[in-house]
């Protein structure tokens, strides 16, 4: 008999991510999880610290067969599970290896719901420059754009965290 199992997400109580997957790992079944972390450095009055926070916040990965996906969510800390058109997410076991090979890599990463595309046009939304608009010329990485602004005559390219700018339907 084979056992099918799926890669799901599991939405957990803010800052239990931790403490849920060490309840899975005490799961006998088989089933597997994947908390992705990073190394922050936080700063205390006396000494800075570098502590392990997940990357994803209050997500888990978990690989399970049908009798774990009912069982896990009597588990101390489950929301529940992450969900598209209300079905569950269903992750590719190739997803979760590229997650676990860029974490690996420990290149600094963070995840970013925004998706932002060479060409577009974006506007400033806050700080002194608030209210320009410009084209997305160039993505240095995932908190830090290049946008061209125009209507001087001349462009002027600038570097943006992406915090600060939005999408905008026209220039």
């Amino acid at each position: 008999m084979t056992i099918n199992r799926k890669w799901y997400v599991v939405y957990t109580r803010p800052n239990a991510e931790k403490k849920f997957a060490e309840q899975i790992k005490k799961i006998t079944s088989g089933c597997d999880f994947y908390l992705p972390l990073k190394t922050e450095s936080r700063q205390w009055s006396d000494r800075v610290k570098r502590i392990s926070i997940p990357l994803f916040k209050s997500y888990v990965f978990v690989f399970l067969n049908d009798d774990e996906y009912h069982y896990i969510k009597r588990l101390n800390g489950f929301v529940d599970y992450i969900k598209f058109n209300g079905k569950p997410s269903v992750i590719s076991s190739s997803e979760v290896e590229k997650i676990k090979t860029i974490v690996a890599s420990e290149f600094p990463c963070e995840p970013t719901s925004r998706k932002f595309a060479l060409g577009q046009i974006v506007e400033i939304k806050s700080g002194s420059l608030r209210g320009y608009r410009g084209q997305l010329v160039d993505i240095q990485n995932e908190s830090v754009f290049a946008i061209e602004l125009q209507g001087i005559e001349q462009s002027l390219l600038i570097s943006i965290p992406a915090s600060l700018i939005s999408l905008t339907e026209e220039a």
